[in-house]
């Protein structure tokens, strides 16, 4: 623990911001420094503005988005649900290989979200199991938390 600690604080400031955001969120809180730090060599920022589309519904799902700011609506036609700071959204992509997004994400204001493309995070997950097995355990939590 405490070598964790002491190899946080010889990061970058960006890189450090990054990790510190990927432990406040649900995915990623139970992961090690060292790991938080080679998801950030896949992270992108990026800022919607309201009313702007993130990902819509029937779109090959080739990423997984975290909501750092503002505010993100799903809505799959019927139904509306928002998306929580701190949260994971697009998780889909990763459970099914060639599959669709099944709802709209939209920006109800402007929101900074923290992308992860599929292919960058399959690849890291292949080279390091121990994320890999950190990530499906995550994935299995919020589905059953669902349930």
């Amino acid at each position: 623990m405490l070598k964790n600690w002491l190899s946080f604080l010889f990061l970058d400031k960006e890189i450090k911001e990054d990790v510190s955001f990927l432990k406040k969120t649900d995915a990623f809180k139970m992961f090690t420094i060292w790991q938080l730090k080679k998801i950030t060599t896949i992270l992108y920022k990026r800022t919607y503005s309201k009313n702007e589309f993130v990902y819509k519904k029937g779109e090959p799902a080739k990423m997984v988005c975290l909501l750092k700011s503002g505010k993100i609506e799903l809505f799959d036609g019927k139904n509306k649900f928002i998306v929580e700071t701190n949260k994971i959204f697009g998780e889909r992509s990763l459970l099914c290989a060639n599959d669709f997004y099944l709802k709209d994400a939209r920006a109800t204001e402007k929101s900074e979200v923290y992308i992860i493309h599929k292919e960058d995070l399959e690849n890291i997950m292949e080279k390091d199991t121990s994320i890999g097995f950190k990530i499906v355990k995550s994935l299995l939590e919020k589905i059953y938390d669902k349930a």
